[in-house]
């Protein structure tokens, strides 16, 4: 199951994408709506819940909200925004402009194909993704108390930032969470914000539109060969060897062997390698 996230001031955005839902699957896995009622809250439950698409009034708050959403596209890079609004009487190279910001798609809100238009985005839109699929697998894997916190970090591409930040998501001092976190198998809480930082970046070069150096300046890290690095010295990998579609199933393979998943270890292992070594200091936080 995924969350779509709705910035609109309009009822009838909200009862329109609430009937295109009633018809959308998205590859079987039923999607639920929350409507946000700003910016910065759209930002704040993206962070906080599984949620793979955001439908966008653009122009919540007055103007073309250019920076608003530079910075939503900053902040959450996974997360795919498509513009649903009246677009009548607004400037022509406005969609443009949206497209320029990441934006996936532009739903004009009364069109005739806007039903059409609306199911297409939900049906396209992540549902039970590989790394739901991996979430999944770590709760059989760890304690209730430490993948209940785990949970919203995996999913949160550049939140918490720095190991104190990951010990007061964990409610502990970071010497605690490096004991707890030794007792259930699992990294150093540096190479753990490192793995999570590659999931995403696996996620985003997935997309053939994007370069390792646009992936790397969204996630944070200071240039693609610092985000290569990090990627050969964890999971043993290059971009290129990636596969289509299926980046982030790699490198969550990659990272559950880490963990010390048998299953996943002996299904990556593979005669005379060893496992990569953890990356140099600094290279996971940069």
């Amino acid at each position: 199951m995924a969350d779509v996230l709705l910035l609109a001031d309009s009822p009838a955005a909200v009862d329109g994408v609430r009937r295109a839902l009633r018809h959308a699957t998205a590859g079987g896995a039923c999607h639920t709506l929350r409507c946000v009622h700003g910016w910065a809250d759209l930002s704040r439950v993206a962070g906080t819940v599984t949620a793979g698409l955001a439908l966008v009034d653009p122009y919540h708050g007055g103007a073309l909200a250019q920076a608003e959403i530079w910075r939503l596209r900053a902040r959450h890079p996974a997360l795919e925004l498509v513009a649903y609004a009246d677009f009548t009487g607004r400037p022509a190279g406005d969609p443009f402009t949206l497209a320029q910001l990441g934006v996936r798609a532009v739903v004009p809100r009364g069109a005739p194909d806007e039903a059409a238009r609306l199911a297409a985005c939900l049906d396209g839109a992540p549902g039970w993704t590989p790394l739901e699929a991996l979430i999944e697998r770590m709760r059989g894997l760890l304690p209730a108390s430490v993948h209940g916190w785990l949970e919203p970090v995996l999913r949160s591409p550049l939140e918490p930032r720095t190991v104190p930040e990951l010990a007061r998501r964990a409610g502990c001092s970071p010497r605690t969470l490096r004991r707890t976190l030794a007792a259930a198998g699992l990294p150093s809480p540096e190479q753990l914000l490192a793995w999570r930082r590659l999931l995403h970046a696996a996620r985003l070069l997935e997309d053939p539109g994007r370069s390792v150096e646009s992936v790397a300046r969204a996630l944070d890290l200071s240039s693609g060969a610092a985000l290569r690095k990090t990627l050969k010295a964890m999971a043993g990998l290059r971009p290129r060897d990636l596969g289509p579609g299926c980046g982030v199933r790699q490198v969550a393979a990659c990272f559950l062997a880490a963990c010390g998943d048998d299953e996943a270890a002996r299904a990556r292992h593979t005669p005379g390698r060893t496992h990569p070594r953890p990356p140099p200091a600094g290279v996971a936080d940069r």
